[in-house]
């Protein structure tokens, strides 16, 4: 395909969700796929759950980048971070990928009906350049009723994915409207991405 950018340098991404990947590969780049391999930090007490994302990102990003010391093509790494956020009188809550089936169908039920925040941080490193970046998307949930949440999490399409859905695949029906990037509730907010990269000189345009 012919794409509106141009390579400007090796990018390698670090992370290895195909939908971030397809995101990439839809506009037309050229990369490299690492996924971090590092343990992914835990929150700290009191931490914003947005603080907490862009550090997962981040340490994504240095893990791959040291790794690749040895490139002499100087690669830029883009690692990637979603995490989906319930907020209520308690405070904020970190809804990650859930333990198993039980578990997802419980998160889901959480989430019936209401309104939850998906954020994906960004961390774009080489050199000595490190620059993380984030963007949110409110998310309604429809409120279905539990019989259908427990149909969905029998699937198993929850199991992999920060909240137990993937509004990309069969958990598109759960959601009734949404504020925001359909791409960072995906996985990468793709327009963000795009520019930082270009500004950081890993892209250029085709004229």
């Amino acid at each position: 395909m012919t794409s509106a950018f141009t390579m400007l340098r090796p990018l390698v991404l670090a992370s290895g969700s195909p939908r971030r990947r397809a995101f990439l590969e839809g506009v037309g780049l050229r990369f490299d796929v690492l996924p971090a391999s590092c343990p992914e930090p835990r929150p700290e007490p009191g931490e914003d759950p947005r603080a907490y994302a862009g550090r997962c990102a981040e340490a994504k990003a240095r893990f791959v980048l040291r790794s690749l010391a040895e490139r002499r093509d100087r690669p830029a790494v883009l690692s990637a971070d979603t995490i989906v956020i319930l907020r209520d009188k308690d405070g904020a809550s970190i809804l990650g990928k859930p333990r198993d089936r039980d578990d997802a169908a419980a998160m889901l039920a959480r989430l019936a009906g209401r309104t939850h925040e998906v954020v994906t941080s960004c961390c774009l490193a080489m050199d000595n350049h490190v620059e993380c970046f984030d963007d949110m998307t409110e998310v309604t949930f429809a409120p279905w009723p539990r019989p259908v949440l427990e149909a969905y999490a029998d699937s198993g399409d929850p199991l992999d994915k920060a909240g137990s859905y993937g509004i990309q695949d069969g958990g598109a029906f759960l959601v009734s409207s949404l504020k925001g990037s359909w791409s960072t509730v995906v996985g990468l907010p793709l327009d963000i991405a795009l520019e930082r990269l270009l500004r950081a000189g890993v892209l250029g345009l085709n004229r």
